[in-house]
């Protein structure tokens, strides 16, 4: 509880706001409030700040992605409204990723629609003439898609007059939903694997296109699991024609992100504190009033936003007695397991994929590589993992960020960081070293069926499994979106029923972060969301 008066001891002053974790959202929302004129605190546990958007020195002289590692999804709109550029933020054009095929066939996945049909067309010229149609298709989509980023979601159960405005705005906003209405329908509902199978005739197309879905989605599912059609639309949900520029590689690691985002803020007045942890909620009356860091310090607050998980707030954080009993069981209720893993090796001699010159890519060493040759392959270390083992063959995105910035290594140094999967539960496999050790030697392995001159020898290694995850960077189950993005856990049903508007039951606390809709991955809106509704509840002007 907070009391009436200040303690007179161990206190750090009030803020209009203060957020707990300086994740990229968290330093959105806190940018943004302090734009408005409020005085914010972002409070970091970690002595970095970025969350799971970091570039850690893990070694003497390298800059390591340690979590997110590629920027895909950051809205134009908040670099420009925060005029991020002007604090180091720099996005590199990568050359295209290469995909291995069947039993070494590499495939250059050329951003020139008629480069890639071409490529298709060695598969099967009936999907070549469908793939224009495909991507015509998810663009007119795209729109719609993008909107419903940016909606604060409503609840369809309340009769509530504001809600039922809310209802009717969001109607009027998304109108332009009503005619494709079946097609956000099917990609909400179905998965990548059905909904590809309408398009296409070759496994091989079908793995191109689906492995995003299937495995880089951060989340434990393969290709034939429901609601991963959604994951499609990854490439029209950002619109790349703006003075923000497009995707790529961060110059300096995705830590430059963060940091521009904290510089941004600090402008206007935003704090931001590491190494400070966060305890407890201070309640009064059912409202949030403070929290108290992990050393005992006090900080009162008028707001309080968590970027950090819903998990861990609403069950660590908030006392109990705060909260509804059904409310504690949907936050309880969510699903959030992944079973995907990093490995990162500090190298001086790169591995090298006999065949990639000669199809079109710029080197034999490319930037990033897919190893995913078959439907079959991916199935197969899906199954692996249901079966309580390492993938023996791990599906593998494989980048080496320093041959487009060597400043993350030192001279002579690359860094390769892997992306992969799957591994077991941790209450199915201990996520120990010796399960570790298996995740390196099987990487390695399934780099060398198609690099065979690949040693995997490196002066430094680092394998990141889902239980690093959670306890690094908060990632409940070391999900990227703190909660799978399945049908049941999206849009007014995220994270819980009649709560999904950033709000809590404890008026004052609201979500920032991945645990809010439209979820994870580095795309700003979550923060850029809550600051409106925070805004909103304050009487100020919002930011839309």
């Amino acid at each position: 509880m907070c009391p009436a008066k200040p303690h007179a001891t161990n206190m750090a002053g009030n803020y209009d706001a203060l957020i707990i974790g300086a994740g990229h959202n968290g330093l959105v929302c806190g940018a943004y409030l302090a734009k408005a004129g409020l005085k914010v605190c972002a409070l970091e546990r970690r002595n970095i700040i970025g969350g799971a958007c970091v570039t850690e020195e893990l070694w003497p002289g390298y800059g390591v992605n340690t979590a997110a590692h590629m920027l895909g999804l950051l809205q134009p709109k908040i670099i420009l409204d925060l005029e991020l550029q002007k604090y180091g933020y720099e996005v590199l054009t990568p050359p295209p990723t290469v995909q291995i095929f069947g039993d070494g066939d590499p495939v250059v996945l050329w951003k020139d629609p008629a480069k890639l049909c071409a490529e298709i067309a060695r598969f099967s010229a009936k999907d070549a003439a469908a793939y224009p149609r495909f991507n015509a298709h998810l663009a007119r989509l795209g729109p719609v898609f993008r909107q419903l980023l940016w909606e604060i979601p409503f609840d369809p159960s309340s009769l509530k007059p504001r809600n039922l405005r809310d209802i009717a705005g969001f109607a009027w906003r998304n109108r332009g939903m009503v005619g494709p209405f079946h097609e956000v329908v099917d990609l909400l509902t179905m998965s990548a694997g059905d909904y590809l199978d309408r398009w296409f005739e070759s496994d091989a197309v079908k793995v191109m296109l689906g492995y995003y879905p299937a495995a880089g989605s951060g989340l434990s599912v393969e290709l034939y699991s429901p609601g991963t059609a959604y994951f499609l639309l990854r490439g029209v949900l950002r619109d790349n024609g703006t003075a923000a520029g497009g995707t790529g590689l961060v110059k300096g690691g995705m830590g430059a992100v963060t940091r521009a985002l904290a510089a941004s803020g600090a402008r206007h007045g935003l704090e931001t504190r590491t190494g400070a942890g966060v305890a407890r909620v201070l309640t009064r009356g059912g409202r949030a009033c403070g929290v108290v860091l992990t050393d005992g310090t006090e900080i009162r607050a008028d707001t309080v936003i968590a970027n950090a998980s819903a998990q861990h707030t609403f069950l660590d954080l908030v006392p109990a007695q705060d909260l509804p009993p059904e409310f504690l069981a949907d936050i309880r209720g969510l699903r959030s397991q992944s079973t995907s893993f990093k490995v990162h090796l500090a190298l001086n001699d790169l591995p090298r994929f006999p065949g990639l010159q000669a199809a079109g890519a710029d080197s034999d060493s490319p930037l990033q590589i897919t190893i995913a040759p078959s439907l079959g392959y991916l199935a197969k270390a899906w199954s692996d993992m249901r079966a309580g083992r390492v993938a023996e063959r791990p599906f593998l995105t494989v980048q080496t960020p320093t041959l487009l910035d060597p400043s993350l290594a030192p001279a002579g140094m690359h860094l390769l960081s892997i992306y992969g999967g799957h591994v077991p539960a941790p209450d199915v496999m201990p996520h120990d070293a010796q399960t570790k050790e298996l995740v390196r030697r099987n990487t390695i392995a399934a780099i060398r069926d198609f690099a065979p001159d690949f040693t995997g020898e490196a002066a430094h290694c680092e394998v990141t499994l889902a239980a690093d995850f959670e306890r690094i960077f908060g990632l409940p189950g070391g999900n990227p979106h703190h909660s799978d993005l399945s049908l049941s856990q999206i849009f007014f049903r995220r994270p819980a029923r009649h709560f999904a508007d950033y709000r809590s039951p404890v008026r004052g606390l609201f979500l920032c972060g991945a645990s809010a809709h439209p979820g994870g991955a580095v795309t700003g809106v979550p923060g850029f969301n809550a600051a409106c509704v925070v805004l909103k509840s304050l009487g100020k002007r919002t930011l839309l």
